[in-house]
């Protein structure tokens, strides 16, 4: 088998395939980019292909991804996750947006450069979402909004500016009946 053309963005994948695997203490992770959407199975991950363009933006938030898969790996518990998920819909999207803040806060607490990438990959993921464009709150997914609250109480850090108004429409209703815990 030929080895791979030793280019930046090959550098780039390789690195970030070491820092995976070392962030999620699984050194069977199994990392591999393409075209479709990013997605975690077990110890397999998928992340956008990356171009040998490496634009400071694009790979902000492709580290965001990585660390993100990588921090779920580490830090949380299926079972102790199924013990505790309730039974509704609405409230088990609450349930899960909520676990992924907590473990993505774990990262960006720990580390600034986690934060950075985090944040980037949130910015990204609501501007191509557009949740900008809500104006009422049944339109404006709750689960997201708890969690980005949830967030800002974890790390301090506000939501992703492209996702400020759906928050800010569900804040105080979150905040009068989760506020104290």
């Amino acid at each position: 088998m030929a080895k791979e053309k030793d280019t930046p963005s090959n550098e780039f994948k390789r690195v970030l395939t070491v820092a995976m695997k070392t962030i999620a203490e699984d050194p069977e992770l199994s990392v591999a980019f393409g075209n479709e959407a990013p997605w975690l199975a077990g110890n397999r991950a998928k992340l956008p292909q990356v171009g040998n363009e490496l634009k400071a933006s694009d790979i902000a938030v492709v580290r965001g991804l990585s660390d993100s898969f990588a921090l779920r790996l580490a830090n949380h518990n299926d079972k102790v996750h199924a013990r505790y998920q309730p039974q509704g819909k609405n409230a088990r999207a609450v349930y899960e947006a909520v676990e992924q803040a907590r473990i993505e806060a774990l990262g960006a607490n720990a580390m600034p450069g986690m934060a950075a990438n985090l944040g980037a990959m949130l910015d990204e993921r609501y501007r191509r979402k557009d949740v900008s464009r809500y104006t009422d709150r049944k339109d404006a997914p709750l689960d997201e909004a708890v969690a980005l609250v949830v967030r800002q109480k974890l790390t301090g850090a506000p939501p992703p500016e492209g996702a400020r108004t759906m928050v800010e429409l569900w804040r105080q209703w979150i905040e009068d009946r989760a506020g104290p815990q």
